[in-house]
């Protein structure tokens, strides 16, 4: 089944439509899932064509695993009746796992461009323990069933306690997500400058992540990890966060806290913390003179580094108190110029590509002006090296925003 974010998903109804399969037979199944599965959707009120894509996925797996019982059982409709049952129901097993979780990783590899083997191996590890249980409960409740019809009343309900259990717990989650991006979004507010800064970096990071060939959720990591960034600025006071002038080496040095300090708080949470180390290395250059830790190369996360290339990017596209924006044509150079030194070169040649291509996640927004045309190839002689008088200027040889935003911001 396709939920909402792009994943096989498996429901408890699953057992169900797997004991009326071993009961009935698959034309009894097969109308049973029909029916189940669409009165569901209607009631989630999902997106039409996932109402169609669901519907049609539940039915042929449920076909198909009742095809695949009818043809190895014994004859007995009980499923640990004999040896050769119990091998109808492994395969009923390898049968859903095959077909409802391929066809699922196909939908998303065509609709992301991202490997079907890497697609396939993510949703299968996701879902491996639901996947080879649901279908033995699917049996066991088929020979309850069939012992005691009226036993199976007594299954239905720690059922559906573990069903809300599961719905709870995601409840919990999508609360403490949107806890997050709206702490996130408060920081952005407090200067007009850094306003929907956040969104747009990770909208620029999801891009160049899947442009990469990375697996959906670790792509979906690293937009989090770029929507929370900045998160460690919320205890930074206003004069030290927008003062117009260098930063002296107290206040660098305070400055240079927030990575560690966002990172803190994103480890309280247990949904958020693969995206940890994303946020706390950030900052560092792949030459190795950033901070925190001054990782180099590969030893610094992939998901910092296509963090870094996208913050640098959109914080020099923007205004600032204490510099003007740079031009698109300017600020891809400056990434060109730092390939290997301050930027790992991978994300910034899958930035250049998504901009020659013209995706819209990654031309400048709207309040960064009207995007110049952008060449096919850029010169690196139209590079400028000229540093002005601001925060950051020591540190970094991209720009003059390091001290106050990121990469080269």
């Amino acid at each position: 089944m396709l939920p909402g974010e792009g994943k096989a998903e498996v429901t408890i109804s699953c057992a169900f439509k797997t004991a009326a399969a071993i009961v009935c037979g698959p034309k009894v199944a097969i109308i049973v899932t029909l029916l189940g599965t669409l009165m569901a959707e209607i009631v989630l009120q999902r997106i039409w064509y996932k109402v169609l894509f669901n519907v049609a996925e539940m039915t042929l797996t449920t076909a198909a695993m009742a095809i695949v019982y009818e043809f190895l059982y014994d004859g007995s409709r009980m499923p640990f009746n004999s040896l050769q049952n119990g091998v109808a129901v492994l395969g009923m097993v390898a049968t859903y796992v095959f077909v409802n979780v391929g066809l699922v990783t196909l939908v998303v590899s065509l609709a992301t461009g991202a490997s079907f083997l890497r697609v396939w191996k993510s949703n299968f590890r996701d879902s491996a323990w639901n996947n080879l249980t649901i279908i033995p409960l699917g049996a066991v409740t088929a020979t309850l069933f069939m012992y005691r019809p009226w036993s199976v009343l007594a299954l239905a309900l720690p059922m559906a306690v573990v069903r809300s259990s599961f719905e709870y717990i995601g409840e919990l989650q999508r609360q403490t997500r949107e806890a997050l991006v709206h702490m996130a979004d408060a920081i952005d507010h407090r200067d007009p400058s850094t306003y929907r800064h956040s969104q747009r970096v990770a909208q620029i990071s999801e891009a160049v992540a899947e442009e990469m060939g990375l697996l959906p959720e670790t792509v979906e990591t690293i937009r989090m990890a770029a929507r929370l960034h900045d998160l460690g600025k919320i205890g930074m006071s206003n004069a030290l966060l927008f003062k117009p002038g260098r930063f002296t080496e107290e206040e660098w040095a305070e400055f240079r806290k927030h990575s560690v300090i966002g990172a803190e708080l994103i480890r309280s949470f247990r949904l958020f913390r693969d995206g940890q180390a994303l946020v706390l290395h950030h900052h560092e250059r792949y030459d190795g003179k950033g901070y925190p830790s001054g990782l180099k190369g590969e030893e610094i996360p992939l998901g910092s580094r296509i963090l870094a290339v996208a913050d640098s990017f959109d914080a020099m596209l923007s205004h600032r108190v204490y510099r003007p924006p740079s031009t698109l044509e300017e600020a891809v150079n400056e990434l060109i110029v730092n390939k290997g030194t301050q930027f790992d070169p991978r994300p910034v040649d899958a930035l250049i590509q998504l901009l020659e291509r013209g995706d819209p996640r990654v031309v400048p927004a709207p309040d960064h002006g009207d995007p110049p045309s952008f060449p096919p190839v850029l010169s690196l002689s139209d590079s400028t090296d000229e540093q002005t008088d601001n925060p950051g200027a020591d540190e970094d040889t991209t720009s003059d925003d390091t001290a106050r935003e990121d990469g080269a911001s």
